[in-house]
């Protein structure tokens, strides 16, 4: 679009843009906080994995069930764990098994994290190329000030 042309309905198109691009920027950042809560959780469960790896059956421990709340356990089969897989389905996986899918869970919600940042990346350029014409409209559109 020309800066040096640009009408009042080009310049309220834009402001609607930028509108639409702030509200897409704000809903793609809140996805990517639920995502570095998720990756998070599953580098947890990756040490706590790994910590697993060597405690015998019959071990006491704490287990985390939330809000920095634990409770007593006996380990019976600490060589297997559950596993989310998503849509609320759990399945039993040897414990090498378990690290091998959360490591590649990791790798692929980091990959989306990565890509959803240069979305965000994107919408910021286009927002500013947007604020600077308007900025210039602005000028070009104020009055001059005559003294008398």
């Amino acid at each position: 679009m020309s800066e040096e042309k640009i009408t009042q309905q080009q310049m309220q198109d834009l402001a609607a843009r930028h509108q639409q691009y702030q509200y897409q920027a704000e809903a793609i950042s809140q996805q990517m906080n639920m995502l570095k809560i998720t990756i998070r959780d599953v580098e947890t469960a990756l040490i706590t994995i790994a910590a697993l790896k060597d405690v015998p059956e019959g071990k006491e421990t704490l287990v985390p069930i939330g809000f920095g709340s634990f409770v007593n356990a006996t380990l019976t089969n600490p060589d297997r764990v559950v596993i989310g897989v998503g849509a609320g389905v759990s399945i039993e996986k040897k414990i090498d098994d378990a690290k091998v899918f959360l490591e590649k869970r990791k790798e692929e919600l980091t990959k989306y994290f990565e890509q959803m940042n240069n979305a965000l990346a994107k919408l910021a350029g286009e927002l500013q190329n947007i604020e600077k014409i308007a900025q210039r409209f602005e000028q070009s559109h104020q009055k001059p000030m005559h003294a008398e």
